[in-house]
């Protein structure tokens, strides 16, 4: 399966196991016990959450890593698995004292296995931008650095302000966002692109009530987005001309992402939001 289609499908799943946020504040949710000190051996079962404990400052304490994750602090890293299907086994032959869970019910059997079994599970749901400067906080004070993730959460927060004020002073415009293409698979209302979209002046064309619809082709040429978001990125630049029943696509107002961050929610949504600006309006990146 695509990373895309993977991504997409990791972050249409509700959370399972979390209580409700409480002022936008995202929280957490321990399965197991509590790690009996500050964790020094961290597994992440999300590439967003490995993202976030690299921006923390604390790489050099993950010690696993799923196979999608792509940054450079962690390319020589052991795989356990995606975040649908973690392995219990090599997750705990990395004698982690803390596994950090984006809450999926995909992988629900998984890291309750790897908690029964004695080791800490620290789930989070990150599923909004709300949830993405909340969860800074968390993981900084599960890692034993609160003001790490009090910066972290700060430096977002002044990153989504920055582009909410540049958006204003633009026109919004209607915009497709697609995650795949053979089914056509696009960004709903809901989802963490749509939220990421609206904060940089963008319209939703879609519709509805999920997140991550398979969408008819007859449907989205009805809806004539005025640009077409190609956020399939591994799939390859040509195949985007199989929508060429939409019209923004003949015009060739088909701006394509060069990576997935406008889909992870985490520390990468200051690069996105300037990704997806520039991608809505037509703009060079600064």
């Amino acid at each position: 399966m695509r990373l895309v289609a993977v991504l997409a499908l990791a972050l249409l799943s509700a959370p399972a196991l979390a209580a409700p946020a409480e002022g936008g504040r995202a929280h957490a949710l321990w399965l197991g016990p509590r790690p009996p000190a500050v964790p020094r051996r961290v597994v992440a079962l999300a590439p967003s959450l490995t993202d976030m404990v690299v921006a923390l400052g604390h790489a050099d304490r993950l010690v696993g890593v799923t196979r999608y994750d792509d940054a450079p602090e962690v390319a020589r890293l052991p795989r356990v698995g995606g975040f649908l299907d973690p392995s219990p086994e090599r997750v705990l032959g990395l004698r982690p004292d803390l596994v950090l869970w984006l809450t999926d019910r995909g992988a629900d059997a998984a890291v309750r296995r790897i908690a029964d079994l004695g080791v800490p599970v620290l789930a989070t749901p990150v599923v909004s931008v709300s949830d993405v400067l909340a969860t800074a906080r968390v993981l900084g004070a599960a890692l034993g650095d609160a003001p790490a993730g009090d910066r972290l959460s700060a430096s977002l927060s002044r990153a989504i302000e920055a582009a909410r004020a540049r958006a204003a002073r633009a026109r919004r415009v209607r915009v497709l966002f697609v995650v795949g293409r053979d089914p056509l698979v696009v960004a709903g209302p809901g989802s963490y692109p749509d939220e990421v979209l609206r904060l940089v002046g963008g319209e939703n064309v879609v519709q509805g009530t999920r997140p991550w619809p398979v969408y008819p082709l007859e449907k989205a040429a009805a809806d004539d987005p005025e640009v077409v978001i190609d956020a399939a990125v591994l799939e390859p630049r040509e195949g985007i001309s199989r929508l060429s029943a939409i019209p923004a696509v003949r015009r060739g107002a088909v701006r394509r992402l060069a990576n997935d961050d406008a889909l992870r929610p985490g520390p990468r949504l200051a690069g996105a939001l300037e990704a997806l600006y520039a991608a809505v309006h037509g703009e060079a990146r600064p």
